[in-house]
């Protein structure tokens, strides 16, 4: 059992990581051919909106502006831009950095501070899982919300069947635990109950 915000390691989850990896792809290879192509403020805040959007994670993109890029900027959560002020040219990088730090700071499930430490002066790989993993976050969320507070899967954009496929159980406090698929605590009351036990003992809690 994890929470989405510890990013369960799961085939599943990997699964899902990677095919919002090849979405973000043939994203940039529509909006943005030339990766090399130098962008200045108004192009970052435009693309990081289109990006969300058409991910389907858009509420995150509301009122995200130049002055989002602009206070990004001045939190270091963006790496330097190439020139000063109006003059100041962002990249690629810049885009992927935006996209996570802006649904960390959406989510609340990792902070701006862990999304800079993590992405700043990152290669493009880590800039890109770190993406995914938040829209993965993200969609899981959405699909929570939609529904009443029961076990749902994780994701049907996954191509497996729903018996592989992991189980999210909605918590108290907006927090969700996965449960890989077979297993035991699904069908069985006493390995639920042993389910919460480790996840008690795990947080350090007495569960007794």
């Amino acid at each position: 059992m994890a929470t989405i915000a510890g990013a369960a390691t799961t085939a599943e989850r990997a699964d899902a990581e990677r095919l919002v990896g090849a979405e973000l792809e043939a994203w940039r290879a529509r909006n943005l051919p030339d990766p090399s192509a130098p962008l200045d403020a108004d192009d970052l805040a435009r693309l990081v909106r289109s990006c969300l959007e058409t991910l389907g994670v858009g509420d995150a993109a509301t009122d995200f502006s130049v002055n989002t890029v602009h206070y990004y900027r001045r939190k270091d959560i963006l790496d330097a831009p190439v020139g000063r002020t109006s003059s100041a040219r962002y990249a690629l990088r810049h885009v992927w950095q935006a996209v996570g730090a802006r649904l960390a700071g959406h989510l609340g499930l990792v902070t701006l501070a862990e999304a800079r430490d993590v992405m700043r002066d990152a290669g493009e790989p880590t800039l890109v899982a770190f993406a995914c993993a938040r829209i993965v976050d993200a969609r899981a969320r959405q699909r929570l919300k939609g529904h009443a507070p029961r076990a749902r899967l994780l994701s049907a954009d996954v191509s497996s069947p729903p018996s592989r496929l992991p189980t999210i159980v909605p918590l108290t406090g907006d927090a969700y635990c996965i449960v890989p698929p077979g297993h035991a605590a699904l069908h069985s009351p006493a390995a639920a109950s042993e389910l919460v036990r480790a996840l008690a003992s795990a947080l350090g809690v007495d569960s007794r």
